[in-house]
């Protein structure tokens, strides 16, 4: 993987991060369901794009990574499998240090050490991959966008 595959994958999450929070069908539902997990905001949110992250680099080797809208599904398409080992052991080893850490927490994260931590993976999961493919979310009338490259 080279590092224009980091930079593409760590800009495409944050644009479905933002692209997503934008639709007000979407951020209305995510934002209920914060609240009604008890869960502070921004940090949630930030470790959500950790994982989407992950899930982006592990498949920027893929053909379907060469399109935001086919990568972000087959990245979706990795979180529903829920072989978190797979996910980040197809994750390169030379990552820069800001994504090593947060790939380093996750991976932590989903190990499930405590029921806590394994409940919070649980959600962290389901909600990037709510990110990367939103109908769950988009349930009544909204559209998703689709992220550009």
């Amino acid at each position: 993987m080279t590092a224009d595959s980091v930079t593409a994958a760590e800009r495409l999450a944050g644009e479905v991060m933002d692209i997503r929070q934008a639709d007000p069908i979407f951020a209305g539902r995510l934002g209920q369901r914060l609240r009604t997990w008890d869960v502070d905001r921004d940090s949630f949110l930030a470790q959500v794009e950790g994982v989407v992250l992950a899930a982006l680099l592990a498949t920027a080797g893929e053909p379907a990574g060469t399109l935001p809208e086919t990568w972000c599904q087959a990245a979706a398409a990795v979180l529903r499998r829920q072989q978190d080992v797979q996910m980040f052991a197809a994750l390169p080893t030379s990552l820069p240090d800001p994504a090593k850490v947060r790939i380093d927490q996750l991976r932590l994260l989903s190990t499930g050490l405590t029921p806590r931590s394994a409940h919070r993976w649980l959600r962290l999961r389901d909600t990037a991959c709510e990110f990367l493919e939103p109908a769950a979310l988009l349930e009544e009338g909204g559209e998703p966008t689709a992220p550009r490259g």
